[in-house]
């Protein structure tokens, strides 16, 4: 809604329609809210504290336009422990989302400090919107710090809507405190009897964008970890925790094309006779001998290597910046680790071998990843013809 002012000819917004509106985005932000989280209630992703959290907000505000109704001390004492409480709800909301450990007093806390001030200050508008305004900030910086230490959750962009909600009510908070110091009292409360002040123009949309941005961006955010989790599923062996064929192929495709004119192996590695492992001791036995292999396996390799399940019991070691004799070596260490030392299993020790089929991109030398396959995977039904058990470079054959 908005007034004509007659002697100045510029358009005046009324403080109470706009308390009016942050009500009405409040409730259908909390109702969508509980659409998104419908029928998923309990998976603790923060979706139903943040869910709180703005109906805390918006109970705030209710109460603020309801000011007349109530005695004043009771509405004032009662609003502020509302929104100190809908902070400490987001707080809540962001760790669960991370899966931390709670740490109550970040909660209760301000909360308790909020009362007491609210209640002691009650006469005095200036102390109460400065002292209150500070307890407000710790609380927001306490989501901040929050927000800031998730590496993961900040790998995507929706934590930056969070971000900027958060630091806008900061700064709101901020000059409110100042404008609570500076004897303008009346202009730090949401509504007045006077016309809108900048001040409270700032802390309407302050409040909006805590409520839209925030919410939006918390909503983005559970999203970005879901879809997180549902490439990892599709990118990921689910027996041994290493990268699928799809995910190695892929991999294996962006560091051909980004290896700079450097050497560069690729091993395929056959478990031997693991049909027999599973025909004679079970298959939930071979499951396990594959997860040891991989297990031997990551033991030996670099941190640049990438160990991939290529399929059933043949895996792929992807060796950036190594020639043929690092990759004798690397391959030799490898089949090594498997076949010195027995398996334990539930059905006892098993003896298990690997054969390993190695094919190198030289110095300078463009080649395409599908070749180096092919040549690898030749090298390998050589070590395998010879007898299992044995390391076979393509290139020069040897044994």
């Amino acid at each position: 809604m908005e007034l004509k002012c007659v002697s100045c000819g510029t358009m005046d917004l009324d403080p109470r329609t706009l308390l009016f509106s942050l009500i009405l985005t409040d409730v259908l932000m909390v109702f969508c809210l509980l659409v998104a989280v419908h029928g998923q209630l309990g998976k603790r992703d923060g979706m139903e504290k943040w869910a709180a959290a703005i109906f805390l907000e918006m109970l705030v505000l209710v109460v603020a336009d309801l000011r007349g109704i109530f005695p004043a001390s009771i509405a004032i004492v009662f609003a502020h422990g509302l929104k100190a409480a809908s902070y400490a709800m987001i707080l809540a909301a962001l760790h669960e989302f991370q899966c931390r450990k709670v740490q109550l007093w970040h909660y209760f806390a301000p909360v308790a400090a909020t009362l007491v001030m609210a209640f002691m200050l009650v006469e005095s508008t200036r102390g109460r919107y400065f002292w209150g305004s500070l307890i407000f900030i710790f609380q927001l910086s306490l989501i901040v710090r929050v927000l800031l230490s998730d590496q993961d959750a900040r790998s995507g962009r929706a934590w930056r809507l969070i971000f900027a909600a958060i630091a806008v009510m900061m700064m709101v908070l901020a000059l409110r405190a100042v404008a609570a110091l500076a004897g303008l009292g009346e202009f730090a409360q949401i509504t007045n009897g006077v016309a809108l002040h900048p001040v409270q123009l700032l802390a309407f949309i302050a409040i909006m964008a805590t409520s839209l941005l925030g919410s939006i961006g918390f909503i983005l955010m559970v999203k970005e970890r879901v879809d997180q989790k549902n490439m990892h599923l599709a990118m990921t062996d689910c027996l041994t925790q290493i990268p699928n064929r799809r995910a190695l192929m892929e991999r294996a495709g962006q560091a051909m094309a980004g290896r700079s004119g450097s050497p560069l192996a690729l091993l395929m590695i056959d478990v031997d006779h693991f049909k027999r492992i599973n025909d004679t001791h079970g298959h939930p036995v071979g499951d396990e001998v594959l997860r040891q292999v991989v297990e031997r396996l990551l033991g030996r390799l670099r941190g640049c290597d990438l160990l991939g399940r290529y399929g059933g019991e043949e895996f792929c070691v992807l060796a950036p910046d190594t020639d043929l004799n690092g990759a004798l070596n690397l391959a030799e260490s490898l089949r090594e680790s498997i076949v010195f030392t027995p398996f334990i299993t539930e059905k006892g020790a098993i003896p298990v071998s690997v054969s390993i089929g190695l094919a190198i991109c030289p110095l300078n030398t463009r080649r395409e990843l599908k070749d180096i396959l092919i040549e690898a995977d030749s090298a390998l039904y050589t070590a395998k013809q010879a007898g299992r058990n044995k390391v076979v470079a393509f290139e020069c054959g040897i044994e």
